[in-house]
């Protein structure tokens, strides 16, 4: 008998695959199908039971796997972790992110490094980038750009008067507190 060699990878997965736990497994495979089109690769149930236990999805051709945690809580605080999902049209898949009940963590606006995209909290605790890219840039710059927003930045603090600097106040507000 022969043995062959056994893939690193199950077919369709990345070396990196995320894997969500959620304590509503069947509320998260309708979320994730609505907002962003998922479709069901797998799903496993405790044996005897209705209960999901996994389910393995796939989003524009990546795979996401879900699991069961019965501790798991929705909208958590702080120890989380963001998705990015690169999408054809970040508005539309924006919209139905937050008609399926995502929160609005940051709107859809441009980036400096070329990109329209958004962040949501999904009904889940789980934070989503959402992203179409707008520009292709190289590295550099990309870097260039970031620069020059930390140059305008710190620019801006040494133009701001000081704590003991005479400041400038509009005439209404002068008007007022010289009445008081």
């Amino acid at each position: 008998m022969t043995s062959a060699k056994i893939a690193t990878k199950p077919k369709g997965f990345s070396s990196i695959t995320a894997m969500i736990a959620v304590a509503d497994l069947q509320a998260a495979i309708e979320f994730y199908a609505f907002a962003l089109g998922a479709d069901v690769q797998e799903t496993l149930t405790i044996p005897d039971t209705e209960t999901l236990l996994h389910a393995q999805l796939r989003i524009d051709g990546t795979t996401l796997v879900l699991t069961l945690s019965e501790t798991a809580s929705a909208f958590a605080g702080t120890g989380h972790v963001t998705m990015h999902h690169y999408v054809d049209d970040v508005q539309a898949v924006f919209d139905r992110l937050t008609e399926a009940g995502a929160l609005v963590v940051s709107p859809v606006a441009e980036s400096w490094w070329g990109e329209r995209s958004a962040v949501v909290i999904d009904p889940f605790g789980i934070r989503w980038s959402v992203a179409q890219r707008v520009e292709q840039l190289n590295a550099e710059q990309r870097k260039a750009r970031l620069i020059e927003i930390y140059s305008a930045a710190n620019s801006e603090e040494d133009s701001a008067p000081a704590a003991d600097q005479d400041q400038v106040v509009a005439p209404e507000a002068e008007a007022q507190a010289s009445a008081a």
